[in-house]
Protein backbone atom coordinates (compact mmCIF):
# COMPACT_ATOMS: atom_id res chain seq x y z
CA UNK A 1 0.00 0.00 0.00
CA UNK A 2 1.46 3.55 -1.02
CA UNK A 3 -0.12 6.37 1.56
CA UNK A 4 0.79 9.82 0.27
CA UNK A 5 2.12 12.91 2.11
CA UNK A 6 0.10 15.24 3.43
CA UNK A 7 -0.69 18.35 1.33
CA UNK A 8 1.53 21.31 2.68
CA UNK A 9 3.69 19.09 4.70
CA UNK A 10 6.97 17.97 4.12
CA UNK A 11 7.22 14.36 4.29
CA UNK A 12 7.64 11.44 1.63
CA UNK A 13 4.61 8.69 1.37
CA UNK A 14 4.90 5.85 2.86
CA UNK A 15 4.93 2.08 1.75
CA UNK A 16 3.73 -0.88 3.86
CA UNK A 17 1.77 -3.83 3.67
CA UNK A 18 -0.72 -6.19 4.94
CA UNK A 19 -1.94 -9.46 4.70
CA UNK A 20 -5.11 -10.86 5.86
CA UNK A 21 -7.24 -14.11 6.52
CA UNK A 22 -10.64 -14.84 6.46
CA UNK A 23 -13.34 -17.30 7.35
CA UNK A 24 -16.73 -17.38 7.31
CA UNK A 25 -17.36 -18.36 11.12
CA UNK A 26 -21.60 -18.71 10.69
CA UNK A 27 -23.56 -17.63 7.94
CA UNK A 28 -23.34 -13.88 9.01
CA UNK A 29 -20.34 -13.50 10.46
CA UNK A 30 -16.77 -12.94 8.97
CA UNK A 31 -13.80 -13.29 10.74
CA UNK A 32 -10.08 -12.38 9.96
CA UNK A 33 -6.68 -12.20 11.46
CA UNK A 34 -4.25 -9.00 9.87
CA UNK A 35 -1.00 -8.33 9.77
CA UNK A 36 0.57 -4.74 8.86
CA UNK A 37 4.06 -4.17 8.24
CA UNK A 38 6.50 -1.64 6.96
CA UNK A 39 10.46 -1.75 6.81
CA UNK A 40 10.59 -0.78 10.62
CA UNK A 41 7.38 -2.31 12.27
CA UNK A 42 4.77 -4.59 12.07
CA UNK A 43 1.07 -4.94 14.44
CA UNK A 44 -1.19 -7.59 14.13
CA UNK A 45 -5.11 -7.62 14.92
CA UNK A 46 -8.37 -9.16 14.46
CA UNK A 47 -11.41 -7.93 12.30
CA UNK A 48 -15.35 -9.44 13.01
CA UNK A 49 -17.69 -8.22 9.95
CA UNK A 50 -21.21 -9.12 10.52
CA UNK A 51 -22.75 -9.68 7.04
CA UNK A 52 -25.72 -8.21 7.32
CA UNK A 53 -27.32 -9.05 3.71
CA UNK A 54 -25.93 -11.07 1.36
CA UNK A 55 -27.68 -11.75 -1.77
CA UNK A 56 -26.15 -12.19 -5.25
CA UNK A 57 -25.54 -8.99 -6.66
CA UNK A 58 -25.00 -7.68 -3.18
CA UNK A 59 -23.52 -7.60 0.22
CA UNK A 60 -23.78 -4.95 2.70
CA UNK A 61 -21.99 -5.46 6.49
CA UNK A 62 -20.77 -3.32 9.02
CA UNK A 63 -17.03 -4.29 10.38
CA UNK A 64 -14.68 -3.77 13.14
CA UNK A 65 -10.92 -4.37 13.62
CA UNK A 66 -8.84 -3.92 16.48
CA UNK A 67 -4.86 -4.28 16.13
CA UNK A 68 -2.25 -3.03 17.76
CA UNK A 69 -2.20 0.66 17.54
CA UNK A 70 -5.33 0.67 15.89
CA UNK A 71 -8.83 0.43 15.75
CA UNK A 72 -11.65 1.30 13.08
CA UNK A 73 -15.50 0.86 12.50
CA UNK A 74 -16.87 0.34 8.95
CA UNK A 75 -19.40 -0.12 6.77
CA UNK A 76 -18.99 -2.13 3.96
CA UNK A 77 -21.58 -2.37 0.71
CA UNK A 78 -20.46 -4.42 -2.51
CA UNK A 79 -22.25 -5.23 -5.90
CA UNK A 80 -21.31 -7.63 -8.28
CA UNK A 81 -21.52 -6.19 -11.96
CA UNK A 82 -20.08 -8.76 -14.40
CA UNK A 83 -19.74 -12.45 -13.70
CA UNK A 84 -17.81 -12.55 -9.90
CA UNK A 85 -16.53 -8.99 -10.58
CA UNK A 86 -17.48 -7.01 -7.34
CA UNK A 87 -17.25 -2.83 -6.65
CA UNK A 88 -16.89 -1.87 -2.88
CA UNK A 89 -17.10 1.16 -0.81
CA UNK A 90 -16.61 0.68 2.95
CA UNK A 91 -16.37 4.32 4.72
CA UNK A 92 -14.75 3.94 7.72
CA UNK A 93 -14.07 5.85 11.26
CA UNK A 94 -10.95 4.87 13.47
CA UNK A 95 -7.17 5.88 13.97
CA UNK A 96 -4.75 6.65 12.38
CA UNK A 97 -1.29 6.70 14.60
CA UNK A 98 -2.96 9.07 17.82
CA UNK A 99 -5.01 10.69 15.93
CA UNK A 100 -8.82 10.09 14.99
CA UNK A 101 -9.35 9.56 10.82
CA UNK A 102 -12.59 9.16 8.67
CA UNK A 103 -11.87 7.28 5.35
CA UNK A 104 -13.59 6.49 1.67
CA UNK A 105 -12.03 3.85 0.46
CA UNK A 106 -13.66 2.10 -3.16
CA UNK A 107 -12.09 -0.59 -5.14
CA UNK A 108 -12.71 -3.75 -7.54
CA UNK A 109 -12.47 -6.97 -6.79
CA UNK A 110 -11.79 -9.17 -10.49
CA UNK A 111 -12.11 -12.62 -11.03
CA UNK A 112 -9.55 -14.43 -12.44
CA UNK A 113 -9.26 -17.66 -12.12
CA UNK A 114 -9.62 -20.93 -10.28
CA UNK A 115 -9.87 -18.74 -6.72
CA UNK A 116 -7.55 -16.28 -7.49
CA UNK A 117 -8.98 -12.46 -7.56
CA UNK A 118 -7.12 -9.34 -8.49
CA UNK A 119 -8.30 -6.55 -6.03
CA UNK A 120 -7.22 -2.63 -6.54
CA UNK A 121 -8.24 0.21 -3.82
CA UNK A 122 -8.26 3.66 -3.66
CA UNK A 123 -8.82 5.74 -0.45
CA UNK A 124 -8.91 9.31 0.91
CA UNK A 125 -8.53 9.87 4.67
CA UNK A 126 -8.59 13.19 6.82
CA UNK A 127 -6.91 12.69 10.07
CA UNK A 128 -8.10 15.17 12.97
CA UNK A 129 -10.85 15.56 10.46
CA UNK A 130 -9.12 18.71 8.83
CA UNK A 131 -8.50 19.51 5.27
CA UNK A 132 -4.40 19.32 5.85
CA UNK A 133 -3.94 15.83 6.88
CA UNK A 134 -5.80 14.63 3.70
CA UNK A 135 -3.56 11.79 2.55
CA UNK A 136 -4.60 8.94 -0.60
CA UNK A 137 -3.83 5.22 0.07
CA UNK A 138 -3.32 3.32 -2.99
CA UNK A 139 -3.36 -0.74 -2.72
CA UNK A 140 -3.52 -3.86 -4.64
CA UNK A 141 -2.95 -7.17 -4.31
CA UNK A 142 -3.87 -10.96 -5.01
CA UNK A 143 -6.18 -13.16 -3.17
CA UNK A 144 -7.38 -16.59 -3.24
CA UNK A 145 -10.55 -17.71 -2.17
CA UNK A 146 -11.21 -21.77 -1.01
Amino acid sequence: MRLSARPYVDESAAYTGQVWFSMDAGRHLTLSGITAFDHTAAAGGFAARWNALRASRIAIGPELELGYAWGTGSLGVALRTLGNNWIYAAPRLGNIGFDWAFGVPAGVSIDLTHGFVLRAEAQLSWADFVYYNRRLHLASGLAYQW
